[in-house]
């Protein structure tokens, strides 16, 4: 497990332009370059070194706010360079534990040496949104459960229809933000060439705000109160 924290974070819808929204987490092919800058891999690298290593990525993640950032630029458009602007959402205090969970520890030692010392600056999706490391653990065996509930995480697949909030608002301070689950249609898979990438696969995740209750269980991990799922 990985603890870490970034002053501002930002992780762009791939499809978004001229206003960058934000995914309220690191989508798996985020947490897959976090993986591959600590080791020293690009991007593609990383993805064949998850695929070929049977590596899972589970995230647990939070922020305390957000806010819009205006961006001025310049581009070259039928040879003529003009500016235009851009509006990006960040997500301020984000806070976040990775999980890497793999069935050779000796891989999984490997990946921690990394963490304790990355290859690369890591970063929370912007270059210049630093990421720094708080914590890296021990390695741990768990086993997998049929869980219930869940929050602050990313869940594989579409369950906007197959949940129930599990949050008692009478509890719950004024100046917290109640979010729902969100359903993001997503790369997964690229074909290289060069330095040009192409998706190939896209899949839907579910991103997970304030508790929220599945209908049926979903296999997953918990470890130190966090419930998450190996993506």
């Amino acid at each position: 497990m990985v603890e870490a924290f970034a002053i501002t974070a930002s992780f762009r819808v791939p499809e978004a332009h001229t206003f960058q929204q934000t995914l309220p987490l690191p989508p798996v092919t985020t947490l897959t370059g976090l993986v591959g800058a600590a080791i020293g891999l690009n991007f593609e690298d990383a993805i064949n070194f998850k695929k070929d290593k049977g590596l899972g990525l589970g995230v647990i993640g939070s922020y305390r706010d957000m806010f819009k950032d205006l961006w001025k630029y310049r581009k070259v458009k039928a040879g003529e360079v003009i500016s235009d602007v851009i509006l990006r959402e960040y997500l301020i205090d984000f806070r976040m534990k990775l999980f890497v969970g793999c069935y050779d520890k000796d891989i999984l030692s490997g990946v921690r040496e990394h963490f304790l010392s990355p290859a690369y600056v890591l970063t929370a999706g912007n270059s210049d949104d630093l990421l720094k490391i708080k914590k890296v653990s021990n390695i741990f065996a768990t086993e997998e459960l049929p869980i219930h509930k869940f929050q602050n995480t990313i869940l594989p697949g579409d369950y906007s229809s197959f949940y129930e909030p599990s949050i008692d608002l009478s509890d719950t301070p004024i100046t917290e933000s109640i979010r729902a689950p969100e359903v993001y249609l997503l790369p997964t898979a690229f074909r290289f060439s060069g330095k040009e990438r192409r998706v190939i696969e896209r899949r839907p995740f579910t991103f997970v705000g304030s508790p929220v209750e599945l209908k049926q269980p979903l296999q997953g991990f918990e470890v130190e109160g966090d419930n998450f799922v190996l993506l």
